[in-house]
């Protein structure tokens, strides 16, 4: 990893400093040089805390080999930025992939709804995009192992902390295997419920396509399906296994979510068109 910058760390130090989320991106993009100047000044403790805390991050982000990549970097994922609120940098340990499926789903699910996850990430031959969880998330970044696709879990801790702590050795492979831990949380942050929902936000702009593996209508997956709605992102959920249908399911069907079946083969074909639609969208804008 490389020693960061004097301009990111000044925008970290803008972080410790609890700097509003569209002033920060402001700064990271260099368009607020007087805000610059004025937390570059050594007059203010404040200032000078903020500092120091923010040389202590760049000292742990170099230990875990982390680097920050910020909303002006070419790098960045441009799903991000369909988002009304985007980071104004995120913190990454590994090489960020572009686009994607976000896969989500509950942290308990039935053994043959986890099945159906992974086999399904691994066939699909695109990066895998979840949030390492317990449950279907956990199978989906497996999945991708299996088949040596990249994959990126956005996180709603710090990069120096693992949620839930036994996923820490899957953590370490994602990024050994050319994918990603992202996070916009400083260095050390715990997990809390808000950080958790935040992150929603970013799998389902990331991604090119949500799919639902199963969810009741409270689960925390059913926030990145209602992300996924607002920018427009392609949806789709599972249909029942066998005489069960979940509730979140069914209501993501409601909602406008394409019905995916629970057959591995048939799921992939119906999902496939729609990618390719968005290829030749994109290839003919350009």
């Amino acid at each position: 990893m490389r020693e960061l910058s004097h301009e990111q760390l000044v925008l970290l130090a803008a972080a410790y400093l609890h700097m509003p989320a569209r002033r920060l991106r402001s700064l990271a993009r260099g368009e607020d040089p007087s805000l610059k100047e004025w937390l570059e000044g050594d007059s203010a403790r404040r200032l000078a805390h903020a500092r120091h805390q923010a040389r202590e991050s760049a000292q742990r982000l170099a230990r875990l080999g982390a680097s920050i990549i910020t909303i002006a970097d070419p790098q960045y994922p441009n799903g991000l930025r369909d988002l009304d609120d985007p980071p104004a940098f995120l913190y990454v340990r590994g090489v960020l992939p572009v686009g994607g499926v976000a896969i989500v789903g509950t942290r308990t699910p039935p053994p043959e709804a986890q099945e159906f996850a992974r086999e399904f990430a691994r066939r699909l031959d695109l990066p895998i995009v979840s949030g390492l969880a317990a449950g279907i998330d956990a199978a989906t970044h497996r999945g991708a192992l299996d088949s040596h696709t990249p994959t990126i879990a956005y996180i709603g801790t710090g990069l120096g902390v693992t949620y839930p702590p036994e996923h820490r050795s899957l953590a370490e492979e994602i990024v050994a295997h050319g994918g990603a831990i992202a996070s916009e949380r400083l260095p050390d942050e715990p997990v809390t419920k808000w950080a958790l929902v935040h992150r929603d936000r970013l799998q389902a702009a990331h991604a090119r396509a949500v799919v639902l593996i199963a969810s009741e209508v409270d689960g925390g997956a059913m926030l990145t399906m209602r992300f996924a709605k607002q920018l427009g992102r392609p949806r789709f959920a599972l249909a029942a296994y066998g005489d069960r249908c979940y509730t979140g399911n069914a209501q993501a069907h409601v909602d406008g979510a394409r019905a995916l079946p629970f057959d591995v083969d048939r799921a992939l074909k119906t999902l496939r068109p729609f990618l390719e639609k968005q290829d030749a969208v994109l290839s003919g804008s350009r």
